[in-house]
């Protein structure tokens, strides 16, 4: 175990020093950032870590190397990015990955959490209390942890792609049905331990799935077929009430996350024919398009 220890220790210095020099600083800092990942192939190799303003405007890549970067998270404080590094150039946990965080002010990068022989990906962060939800794959073993560290715990169902509420709140997806066609519910678990309690946010006769919540922790934003067709956003109360389509369109709309106002959700679409990150306005339905690189799919955004 010490050894294993040590190990650790030694990557994550060595990683620390040599990627300073491959991620440049910003300046000035981004006001209202969006960050999101973007592969240089269809084939999702090569996978990169970009950034914007909420506009679309100052688009710059912020991460950089032979690593495949994927599903970044963005810090209540618009100023650093945690991010999974896989050990390859495309997604794959069976060889490792790590999660990452980036000073997009100074450029610094350095290791938050690794641990030899597993994969650590698919991590979110709560919008105001910067909750870690992540997936923690190490062997057989897949399961979907809270916080990193002391007071970290496994949530009890098999769960994906979990976000926190609040500090003792966690919506996560639970699967029904793992083959063809896939059936996941919405679950939502208040507390840990022998003390959780459990509610159901969605049927599980569909494909409920990436759900994401308002930084006032009252609205519940999440990709669905549940209307036929390709996938689109849903929009309901933290409690699965008051649910209506927000996208409604002939694309596949996915990945939505809230603004900081939680006034717009931004989320990526293919309805303009190439894989691009869209926003939407809560109340007017109004959408925009943030990116245009038909080349290169943009997946995954963060407000």
């Amino acid at each position: 175990m010490r050894v294993a220890l040590l190990e650790s220790w030694v990557v994550t210095a060595l990683f620390s020093h040599s990627a300073l020099a491959q991620a440049p600083a910003v300046s000035p800092p981004y006001e209202n950032p969006i960050v999101f990942a973007r592969s240089e192939t269809r084939a999702q190799r090569d996978g990169k870590i970009w950034i914007m303003e909420e506009d679309g405007s100052r688009l710059r890549q912020i991460s950089f190397g032979t690593s495949f970067d994927e599903h970044p998270a963005l810090y209540s404080d618009r100023r650093h990015v945690l991010y999974s590094q896989f050990n390859s150039d495309t997604f794959d946990p069976s060889g490792g990955a790590k999660l990452v965080r980036l000073d997009i002010v100074t450029g610094e990068l350095e290791v938050f959490a690794e641990q030899i022989g597993c994969a650590l990906h698919h991590a979110t962060l709560s919008p105001v209390q910067d909750v870690l939800v992540y997936q923690h794959d190490c062997g057989d073993r897949l399961s979907q942890r809270v916080g990193w560290g002391a007071g970290s715990y496994e949530l009890p169902m098999l769960a994906r792609n979990g976000i926190a509420a609040g500090p003792n709140t966690v919506v996560f997806m639970h699967e029904k049905n793992q083959v063809s066609p896939r059936q996941v519910a919405l679950v939502r678990m208040d507390g840990h331990g022998r003390g959780a309690s459990t509610l159901y946010l969605t049927d599980d006769e569909h494909l409920h799935r990436r759900p994401a919540v308002s930084p006032d922790g009252e609205w519940l934003a999440w990709q669905t077929n549940a209307a036929g067709g390709q996938d689109d956003i849903f929009l309901a109360r933290i409690d699965g009430t008051e649910v209506r389509n927000l996208t409604n369109s002939p694309g596949l709309d996915g990945h939505p996350w809230f603004s900081r106002d939680g006034r717009w959700i931004v989320f990526e679409s293919t309805r303009s024919g190439s894989q691009e990150i869209w926003k939407i306005h809560v109340a007017s339905l109004q959408a925009e398009q943030l990116t245009f690189d038909s080349a290169r799919p943009s997946r995954t955004p963060r407000w």
